[in-house]
């Protein structure tokens, strides 16, 4: 878990956390430089638990940086590891969910995403909408994020294959996972059922989720050139990686690095999974 100043909405998500009918898990927590009650919230709730609860510094970077420090951290155990928010909720059969699946058909290395629920003050939850109306690979990877990381698992050789690559300098440390994992073709396993409450608030990093006002957003980050921009800083990040990834994924990867950004962001266009997105792309290229 990444805490910044997360004392409103905290003691909820570590009390979803000692819910959990899998029992068997340590806390690792990096605060990245609070100033309110976060980490006197963190050391309170370690005393009462029978399991371990690590309390560390962060690099104060950002949320990507302080992320992808702790999970590269040299005394974090090998896996697996999942991701939680500090606003968020976990339902108390997520881990329990995550960890059967990615036991179920193991393979090369593998990622599990917990379904979410939006969690509005004053209202009843819901669920978010899928959105995979294709199969969630590299070149989607590429344009999008299907991994967001409050509700994200990764088993040992995902974690391991990550902490080899190290922390990089990129827009979001989930989107991140996503691009790296799926370059070395290991599989992203979606459960349709719901693992996550995720909670939105004004303070959430990306804005709306869900709705007219998370469309409404979307398209203003395409009109002003930020999402090129978080396209282009993942690609710059990962070609000094290329030698990670599999030859299937470095044949479609090397043909993009030359186009300008433009050109870039229309080529992938293609790849994103809801029509509308494509055509919205491809217009902003």
């Amino acid at each position: 878990m990444g805490t910044r100043n997360g004392a409103a909405y905290l003691p909820q998500q570590l009390a979803s956390l000692s819910a959990q009918d899998h029992a068997d898990w340590s806390l690792w927590v990096s605060d990245d430089g609070s100033s309110d009650a976060t980490r006197c919230q963190i050391r309170a709730f370690a005393e009462t638990q029978p399991n371990p609860v690590l309390l560390l510094p962060g690099p104060q970077r950002g949320l990507t940086a302080n992320y992808l420090s702790l999970l590269c951290h040299p005394d974090l155990p090998p896996g697996p590891v999942a991701f939680a928010d500090q606003d968020d909720l976990w339902l108390p059969t997520h881990l329990t969910r995550g960890l059967t699946a990615l036991v179920r058909e193991p393979g090369p290395g593998q990622a599990y995403v917990a379904r979410r629920m939006v969690l509005r003050a004053g209202r009843t939850p819901r669920l978010i909408p899928h959105r995979l109306h294709r199969t969630p690979g590299f070149r989607n990877a590429l344009v999008e994020c299907l991994t967001p990381g409050s509700g994200l698992i990764l088993d040992a050789a995902a974690t391991r294959f990550a902490r080899q690559i190290g922390p990089v300098k990129v827009p979001f440390w989930d989107w991140w996972l996503y691009l790296i994992l799926t370059g070395a073709e290991m599989r992203i396993l979606h459960d349709t059922y719901p693992g996550i409450l995720y909670r939105a608030h004004a303070s959430n990093q990306l804005g709306p989720r869900v709705g007219s006002r998370a469309a409404l957003w979307r398209v203003l980050r395409l009109m002003d050139g930020t999402y090129r921009d978080w396209v282009n800083a993942n690609l710059a990040a990962l070609e000094p990686h290329i030698g990670h990834l599999t030859p299937k994924t470095q044949t479609i990867l090397q043909p993009l690095l030359p186009l300008p950004p433009g050109s870039r962001l229309r080529a992938l266009s293609a790849y994103r999974q809801w029509p509308r997105d494509r055509l919205a792309l491809w217009l902003a290229g």
